[in-house]
């Protein structure tokens, strides 16, 4: 069977595989107490042997075929375990009436046999039908009693049976439901998965542009000068390889601190006040400008990944000013607030359009970093020169 009536899929299979066992033993139950019951009833040798006769013949069918249509998903095998149960308990019910008690086993057993509605119906009807016919023709009852009878227990195993395929309707639905939101979880932790990657990537990507590679360009940019002072200002020269090596050896410390995914390394050693005020010095020396730092407010502790976000913004507005900004004087100003913590780099260069400065890890990086802390990031820039905010 298949559609809405039937439970002949898998899963309605397995729903009632659990029940089998039961199944057996209660019909075995049942047989062994009419057969009893029989054995000792006030009857005649002939019907009380033809009662046992044809209860043991039931057994024989049950075990025949009755148990492995239990089994199956074909209805074949049901229909044709009906067609000799059936009339084997009506010959026995008809010498005795007592073994009716295994209608208690009977009626619900087609339920289970052909797990689904319409064909459970027929054989319950059938079955009903039969017993019927049987106390009429057997003990003269009146039609009316007779059908009151029937009807009530026919009544009470249709409405049971009902009730328990409605349940393992619902067990089936449920269980396809939990399959399907396995396989989506499977799904969403592998999506999961490459987006902590990609995000991991980008996050090194940041990490390599804001500190090895800034930090390998100051190092050929001052070789660069100590080679070309060499021979007019030898003193000159060594200074420029002294911080060369120093910025060097800086290097190696972020990566050090990036392969153990640890904080800046300045951070490791000093407050943000003081990382911002060796990131300045180094800058300075560097490049020979005058840079001032400013410390307002009431310094404090802030989350890591507030001060990394902090140090490496300044650590990038500063190359940009290096690179591109032309300037004379730079100026950073780091603000402790009430509602956060603000760090302004600013220049007098010849600026540039914001806009037009969004590709790479640059700024936009610089964006991206700040705003996953939930800070803003502002940038004014003109012929006047450029101020860098950021707010966390």
């Amino acid at each position: 069977m298949t559609g809405a009536d039937g439970l002949s899929s898998a899963a309605g299979r397995d729903a009632w595989a659990g029940t089998w066992v039961g199944w057996d033993a209660a019909f075995g139950v049942a047989l062994a107490a009419a057969a009893i019951v029989t054995a000792g009833a006030d009857l005649p040798a002939g019907p009380r042997a033809t009662a046992l006769a044809a209860l043991l013949g039931l057994g024989a069918w049950y075990a025949s075929f009755g148990g492995r249509a239990l089994r199956t998903e074909r209805t074949g095998p049901a229909w044709v375990y009906l067609a000799g149960m059936i009339p084997l308990f009506l010959l026995a019910y008809a010498q005795l009436g007592a073994v009716g008690l295994l209608l208690f086993v009977l009626y619900p057993q087609a339920w289970a046999l052909f797990k689904g509605t319409r064909p459970a119906l027929v054989a319950n009807v059938l079955l009903a039908a039969g017993v019927g016919l049987v106390t009429l023709l057997r003990w003269e009852y009146s039609p009316v009693s007779v059908l009151a009878q029937v009807g009530t227990s026919l009544g009470f195993s249709v409405a049971m049976g009902l009730w328990v395929t409605g349940i393992v309707r619902q067990s089936v639905s449920r269980k396809a439901v939990i399959a399907e939101l396995e396989v989506t979880r499977a799904e969403l932790a592998g999506v999961s998965r490459e987006a902590g990657v990609l995000a991991e990537r980008e996050r090194l990507a940041r990490e390599i542009h804001d500190t090895l590679a800034q930090g390998f360009t100051s190092v050929v940019m001052l070789l660069e000068l100590a080679g070309s002072e060499l021979d007019t200002d030898p003193a000159a020269a060594r200074r420029r390889l002294a911080t060369a090596r120093d910025t060097a050896r800086q290097n190696l410390a972020e990566a050090r601190a990036l392969v153990a995914a640890l904080s800046p390394a300045d951070l490791q050693e000093a407050s943000l006040p003081q990382a911002i005020d060796r990131l300045v010095d180094r800058f300075g020396s560097e490049t020979g400008l005058p840079v001032e730092l400013t410390v307002s407010g009431t310094a404090r502790a802030l989350p890591a990944n507030s001060e990394v976000v902090l140090l490496r913004s300044a650590q990038e507005a500063l190359t940009n000013v290096r690179k591109h900004a032309g300037a004379d004087r730079v100026a950073v100003m780091l603000y402790f607030g009430a509602e956060g913590t603000t760090l302004t780099v600013a220049d007098d260069g010849t600026g540039f359009d914001p806009a037009a400065a969004r590709a790479g890890y640059g700024l936009a990086g610089m964006r991206r970093r700040v705003e996953e802390t939930g800070g803003t990031l502002t940038v004014r820039s003109g012929p006047g020169g450029t101020a860098v905010e950021v707010r966390c």
